[in-house]
C-alpha cells in the first residue's frame, strides 16, 4: 500500500473513531473496534480497549469550547497509530476497512476522501493556477 493510500486510510478511520467517541453510538462500537484494531489478541485487544477508552475521556473531559482541538490531538494521535500499523503489516489494511465498515453501519458519518494541500511560493516569471492557464508572449501585430 502507498503512502498516501494508507495516510487516507489511517486519517478516515482515526476521525471515524473520534466521532463515535463523542457520540451515544461508541458503547455500540467500542468493543468491535478494539478487537479490530488489536487483531482479535487478547492482550492486544485489552491495550487497545484501554487506549479507546483514555481517549474517550481526554476528549469528553474537556470543556466544550476546546473539545474541538483535542478531537483534532486525539484524531492524529490514533491516524499514527494505524499508519504505523499500515507501515508494519499491510494485511492491516484490511482490518481498517473492516473497522470503517463498522462504524459506517453503526451511524457514524466517514469521510474517506483526501486532502492534499499545497503551498507554492513564486518568483519573477513564475505562473500558478487552478484551472487552464495560457503562457506566452502576445503576436506582434502586422
Amino acid at each position: 500500500m502507498d503512502d498516501m493510500s494508507a495516510a487516507g486510510l489511517a486519517a478516515a478511520a482515526s476521525a471515524a473513531l473520534i466521532q463515535a467517541m463523542a457520540s451515544d453510538l461508541w458503547l455500540n462500537v467500542k468493543d468491535r473496534a478494539a478487537r479490530i484494531l488489536g487483531r482479535d489478541k487478547a492482550g492486544t485487544a485489552n491495550r487497545v480497549d484501554r487506549a479507546l477508552e483514555e481517549s474517550r475521556e481526554r476528549l469528553l473531559g474537556t470543556a466544550q469550547e476546546a473539545r474541538d482541538q483535542i478531537s483534532v490531538v486525539e484524531a492524529a494521535r490514533w491516524a499514527g497509530w494505524v499508519q504505523a500499523r499500515l507501515d508494519d503489516d499491510a494485511a492491516f489494511a484490511g482490518a481498517i476497512t473492516e473497522l470503517i465498515t463498522v462504524l459506517e453501519r453503526s451511524g457514524v458519518t466517514v469521510d474517506t476522501s483526501v486532502t492534499v494541500r499545497q503551498n507554492v511560493t513564486a518568483g519573477r516569471d513564475a505562473y500558478t493556477a487552478g484551472r487552464d492557464l495560457t503562457v506566452g508572449r502576445p503576436e506582434a501585430g502586422p
